[in-house]
């Protein structure tokens, strides 16, 4: 189930995904999952270990870990394989997978920014602000009240078969420094009772973004990393602990709508979801013109496809669809298929590295497995 993004694009594989991922987790722990489970993981799950353990370290991608780690590290040298991110690979999207176990299509929160037509705003959803300010989008969190789900955390909870935890900094077991995540994932790991663990940490993707993916200081992020989880797992017994990512990384080049007045003035509003997975809505009388245009104005650099092929080729997953799906991607979305993404204006943010388009680099995440028994 996915799409292959042609010459330069990856295919989304939904069935070896961080969602195929989370249903395991869910059927191993007798909750309902509406997704297919992801096999190698069905199968480490046969031992009935007491505490099963996500670690996901924003950004680590494949590419990442081949390029600043050792073939024989800590991490590398327990990569059983890879996953297949999210389409959009973003934080937003992928990590609402990885803690739902639908969808981006299932789940609706397809990316930084969407357009709410109750609230005649775009809304950068994790912060709950209007687009491109500190401004509070309304006094409730617009996504959690337009795009409601249910966690994992409340379907395992509610099957009696387990405690579950989320270690972040937003999480049920609240952390506020990078050297907490592990010491917190420890100790819940040395509680009698049975439990499910998901640990986040924001590197190295917040630190990419400001100074590219290939910069030394990811190289020591990573290395860190690396070398903390090493650590932990010395002090693990009865434990399933895997490590992945919700997206990789690649460095970034922007092109501003706001250069191509021709381009703009056909456009309802900014593009939404995320510069390189940019959704466009269009006024009615341009909607013919719009993909020669782009296309002459951008040529091979983006996927351009209509509302209509996003849908039919399940680009954003399988399974029902949220019923805000179709107004949430406007009417056609560019997807990125090399190195440059879309602003609306100079103010916007110009990461030097970012996510949330159809390459390699930015889809595959690493399946890496640490078995520890009772020793």
């Amino acid at each position: 189930m996915g799409i292959n993004g042609g010459e330069n694009g990856m295919f989304v594989d939904y069935d070896h995904s961080i969602v195929s991922l989370s249903c395991s987790i869910l059927k191993h722990y007798g909750a309902e999952y509406l997704n297919k489970t992801f096999e190698p993981m069905d199968e480490l799950l046969q031992h009935p270990y007491k505490h099963v353990v996500i670690m996901l370290f924003d950004g680590l991608g494949m590419d990442a870990l081949r390029r600043h780690l050792p073939e024989n590290s800590f991490l590398r040298s327990h990569a059983l394989g890879e996953l297949s991110s999210v389409f959009p690979p973003t934080t937003t999207a992928a990590t609402t997978s990885i803690e739902s176990g639908l969808t981006p299509a299932e789940h609706g929160w397809l990316g930084w920014n969407l357009y709410f037509p109750e609230l005649d705003h775009i809304v950068s959803l994790f912060p709950n602000t209007r687009r491109g300010t500190q401004e509070q989008a309304a006094k409730f969190h617009a996504a959690r009240q337009y795009l409601r789900y249910r966690t994992v955390y409340e379907k395992i909870e509610e099957t009696g078969n387990a405690k579950a935890y989320v270690v972040s900094l937003y999480g049920s077991a609240r952390i506020t420094k990078y050297e907490e995540l592990f010491d917190t994932v420890k100790g819940l790991c040395r509680k009698e009772e049975r439990n499910y663990i998901y640990a986040y940490w924001g590197e190295p993707d917040y630190t990419m973004h400001d100074v590219g993916c290939c910069h030394e200081s990811i190289t020591e992020i990573i290395r860190d990393i690396d070398q903390r989880v090493e650590r932990l797992c010395r002090d693990l017994e009865d434990t399933l602990l895997i490590v992945t990512a919700d997206h990789g990384h690649g460095d970034t080049g922007y092109f501003l709508i706001r250069d191509y007045p021709e381009l703009d003035r056909m456009l309802e509003r900014p593009p939404v979801i995320e510069a390189r997975a940019a959704s466009f809505y269009v006024k009615q009388e341009y909607l013919a013109q719009f993909p020669d245009l782009f296309k002459r104005l951008f040529g091979d650099q983006f996927l351009l496809l209509s509302k209509e092929a996003v849908l039919g080729q399940n680009i954003f997953g399988g399974g029902v669809p949220h019923p805000r799906l179709p107004e949430l991607m406007g009417d056609y979305l560019a997807v990125a298929v090399s190195g440059m993404g879309i602003n609306y204006e100079d103010s916007d943010s110009k990461w030097k590295s970012n996510h949330s388009g159809f390459t390699e680099r930015e889809m595959k995440v690493p399946f890496i497995v640490v078995e520890k028994g009772n020793e």
